[in-house]
């Protein structure tokens, strides 16, 4: 449940990301390429560091100040480039490098979590559910930021707004953003579902009740999340039906 859910609200992101990269930044492939690849570095540095200086820290407190964390420097590199005080490709992919470390802590407690939850014998089991229901949160979430965030007007998606460049539009994707980190945020709730450590991780195991109505219950609610997700999404995708309000539009006449 806290996979599913963490991955849905705080996936809800705004629909000005790509525009405001390549657009106002000025982002080429060659660079986004560039610092990938740097980011994978980084993010194999960060594997390490949790094994060695974190490993018996809370899960609650390292999702919490990771997240934090990505928030408040996505929130510095980007309100610069919206309101054109910085708008180099470098100084917008820095963030990218910087986060890397924090992502690699995130991606570590939910190794674990499956670590700790898996019994003998079920191991691909659990590791499938676990991953599908994270997995499952990302499509859901992009249907559902791309029918939250078409209520901004100007256009959100509309690059000709981005060649415009007012100050009233930059304001409009700023506010985007900050309902993004808003829904970032409000995905610390779920930290409720998730156990502070290995040693509570095992006693919810052996004390938590088992009824079948849990399975129907997940099993129901992943696939209203696929099939909901894949509809709006396959939508938002083809010409003839993008204009759809329903898939993220702007109305078709």
């Amino acid at each position: 449940l806290y996979g599913f859910l963490t991955s849905v609200i705080g996936g809800i992101s705004t629909t000005a990301g790509p525009q405001v990269k390549i657009n106002w930044a000025g982002v080429e492939n060659f660079e986004n390429q560039l610092f990938t690849l740097f980011g994978n570095v980084l993010f194999a540095f960060g594997l390490w560091l949790v094994k060695k200086r974190f490993l018996h820290t809370s899960w609650h407190r390292l999702l919490m100040v990771t997240m934090i964390f990505l928030q408040l420097v996505d929130g510095f590199f980007t309100s610069l480039t919206i309101f054109d005080v910085v708008r180099n490709p470098f100084f917008y992919l820095g963030e990218a490098v910087l986060t890397e470390i924090p992502s690699a802590a995130n991606f570590v407690v939910s190794t674990f979590v499956i670590v700790e939850m898996a019994d003998n014998g079920n191991e691909g089991l659990v590791y499938g559910l676990l991953t599908t229901s994270a997995n499952l949160g990302s499509p859901f979430a992009r249907a559902l930021g791309n029918q939250v965030y078409r209520f901004f007007t100007p256009s959100l998606s509309n690059a000709d707004n981005y060649i415009e460049d007012t100050p009233a539009f930059r304001r409009t994707v700023f506010a985007s953003f900050a309902l993004s980190y808003g829904f970032a945020f409000l995905s610390l709730a779920t930290l409720y579902f998730l156990p502070k450590q290995k040693e509570q991780a095992q006693e919810w195991k052996q004390t938590w009740g088992r009824r079948p109505i849990y399975g129907y219950i997940t099993i129901s609610m992943l696939t209203f999340a696929f099939t909901y997700g894949m509809v709006v999404n396959v939508l938002s995708m083809i010409p003839s039906t993008m204009c759809l309000e329903f898939a993220g539009g702007d109305g078709c006449n």
